[in-house]
This record gives C-alpha cells, sequence and structure tokens, in this order.
C-alpha cells in the first residue's frame, strides 16, 4: 500500500478522536478551573482552615446546613448520606461516608455539596459546568467510564497513530506524486 493511501485511510480513522481532542481542549481553556471546582461559591477568596474535632457520629443535618450557609452563598435544600462508592461518580475518589447536600444558587440551578459527615467540612462543590468539564475530561483522555486513568491503551494507541499521521502528512506534503 502506498503511504498516501495509508495516511488517507489511517487520518479517517484518527480524525474523530482529533476531533475530540480539540472540542475538549476548546473547552477546557475557556472555562477556568476554580469556576468549575465551584469556587465562585464560597464567601471568602481564600479557603480559610477551620479545626473541627472528628466526632463518632454524624453531624446532623441542621449543623451541615449551617456551615454551607455560613461558608457558601449557596442555599442547601436536601441531605443524602452516600456509604457505598459507584463508578465515575462526582465524589469519586473520596474517602466514604459522605453527606450529599443538593443546595441551589441565586439562579436557581441545582449544586450538590459533598461534606465529610463526622465534621461538616465541604469537601467538594459539583455543578453543571463541573459535569461538561468532567464529560470533556473523559473523551480527552479516553477513559469514558472511570474518568480518571490517563495511562489508558486507547489513549496510548490513538497518540502514536495521530503522531504517525501528522509525520505522514508532513512528509506527504513536500512529496511530489
Amino acid at each position: 500500500m502506498k503511504l498516501r493511501s495509508l495516511h488517507k485511510y489511517v487520518s479517517l480513522l484518527v480524525s474523530v478522536q482529533l476531533l475530540l481532542w480539540t472540542i475538549s481542549g476548546i473547552y477546557f481553556s475557556f472555562n477556568k478551573i476554580e469556576n468549575v471546582r465551584g469556587e465562585q461559591y464560597y464567601k471568602t477568596d481564600t479557603a480559610e482552615e477551620t479545626v473541627v474535632s472528628t466526632n463518632i457520629k454524624k453531624v446532623s443535618q441542621a449543623f451541615a446546613f449551617e456551615v454551607i450557609k455560613e461558608e457558601t452563598f449557596l442555599t442547601p435544600l436536601n441531605l443524602e448520606l452516600i456509604e457505598e462508592a459507584k463508578a465515575g461518580s462526582e465524589y469519586r475518589g473520596r474517602e466514604l461516608p459522605l453527606y450529599k447536600v443538593v443546595a441551589e444558587n441565586d439562579k436557581g440551578e441545582e449544586i450538590n455539596i459533598y461534606q465529610n459527615p463526622f465534621t461538616g467540612e465541604i469537601l467538594a462543590i459539583r455543578s453543571q459546568q463541573w459535569r461538561i468539564w468532567d464529560l470533556m475530561w473523559g473523551l480527552h483522555i479516553m477513559d469514558w467510564t472511570e474518568r480518571d486513568n490517563i495511562g489508558n491503551i486507547f489513549l496510548k494507541i490513538f497518540s502514536f497513530i495521530a503522531l504517525f499521521t501528522a509525520a505522514t502528512g508532513i512528509i506527504l506534503f513536500f512529496k511530489r506524486k
């Protein structure tokens, strides 16, 4: 098979992933990571370290809501205890159990807040912007379920195929038919 034909078919194969890498990269560059993490919802610019003693018993819903009202601009609506890990969840990588508090911002958008159930400490804030970022990240690193494995085989293979496509494209640009 000639280099030109090989380049053409390999380029077609890899072009969809290159498009996803480009779209997700554009999304990342136009969105501040601070906003994705929900830092705009905190009342103070710098995270204050609050020393809270660890309780053996879980804090009450009222206490958890009070922490949210004091530290953020969000209005807590309801609380759920999470005790089992779920693949690809918003709270992945966090130690369980967790409180998931559904809250609302001033625009009426639902925001999930994850808290330590023994101290009330806010561990993560997850909004629609974070969910889109997480989806784009999964597409970008080609880990569609967990979205944490940057060293997966698909990413490695497609990276080399993209390199091959770029190199053969440059060669073919200067090579006459």
